[in-house]
């Protein structure tokens, strides 16, 4: 995660005791500790054991905010999920609102559990991935919007074998800490899943990755030219009829980074796109045609 947006990895972890703890990259692969997060009152964020940390843009204004999770000892189920939102000046400030969006009971309230935002069923919005203690994977469906994140509950995420389970379908004594990563280049998310006994299980992602609605199901196609890019690269149409199209890339945290409208004959048509600029990572390109929206991935490489 490039939080600090200077095009070079960094570091947030999480601890036993609770905290959570910040590193910048320096570029040759040694990290700088920059501290722990507080919220705008000067309240250190914190858990009662086993901290969770991710960073996003949650409601989509520029600003990486906080999702913060981990257990809670007052709690009977042990878990918490908050989303502290990001209010300084720049989108480098690591300021955080003391008004925390609290996702515990519409979401998950497993203990230790784990967290990413990802668009696992490319419909445009940000949904969640969640790994719990006890070895299981599970999804949460936003059923808002990608500014306006709404969730009320979740889902068990299966594979051919059976359920996601790092505990009791395969033998890693669970602990799940789960990954969305387009692990082999395919423009489909995968999924690596760590597990107590320190090893990783690949679950290897085909189609669109889980069904919702009339995603992965439209009338039009679009195609990457390049998958990976250096930079530049085309988005391929077909149509079965004109009509307006639009178009959006943006970054693993959510981050807009290209954005058109257009309208568009039947037929075939190609969309020249530009990340040049962008640093190297993951990218997402949304388009958007009489309300059905396709998403497709590219891994931009230097």
């Amino acid at each position: 995660m490039d939080f600090n947006n200077d095009g070079v990895l960094d570091l947030i972890l999480g601890e036993r005791d609770g905290y959570f703890n910040f590193y910048t990259g320096n570029g040759d692969g040694t990290l700088h500790f920059i501290g722990r997060p507080k919220d705008n009152a000067g309240t250190p964020i914190k858990r009662a054991h086993n901290s969770a940390g991710y960073l996003d843009d949650w409601n989509g204004d520029g600003y990486i905010d906080f999702i913060a999770g981990g257990y809670d000892g007052a709690s009977s189920s042990g878990g918490v999920l908050e989303v502290y939102l990001n209010t300084g000046e720049s989108t480098t400030s690591l300021v955080w609102d003391a008004n925390a969006i609290d996702l515990t009971s519409t979401v998950c309230n497993k203990w230790r559990l784990t967290h990413q935002t990802y668009d696992l069923d490319g419909d445009g919005d940000k949904d969640m991935v969640l790994g719990y203690e006890m070895g299981n994977v599970w999804f949460a469906e936003n059923t808002g919007t990608a500014s306006n994140p709404v969730f009320n509950g979740y889902t068990q995420l299966v594979c051919d074998a059976g359920n996601i389970d790092v505990g009791d379908v395969f033998n890693g004594d669970g602990r799940a800490r789960e990954n969305v990563v387009d692990y082999n280049n395919d423009g489909i998310p995968d999924l690596l899943v760590g597990c107590d006994k320190g090893c990783i299980f690949y679950f290897q992602g085909y189609e669109t990755g889980i069904e919702e609605g009339t995603a992965g199901c439209s009338e039009f196609e679009m195609v990457l030219s390049a998958v990976p890019t250096a930079g530049v690269f085309a988005l391929n149409l077909t149509l079965p009829s004109a009509a307006p199209v639009d178009i959006r890339v943006f970054d693993s945290c959510g981050r807009t980074v290209d954005s058109r409208s257009m309208y568009s004959l039947a037929g075939f048509s190609s969309v020249q796109l530009d990340i040049t600029d962008c640093p190297a990572g993951v990218y997402m390109v949304s388009v958007s045609v009489n309300g059905v929206t396709e998403t497709a991935r590219t891994i931009k490489t230097y």
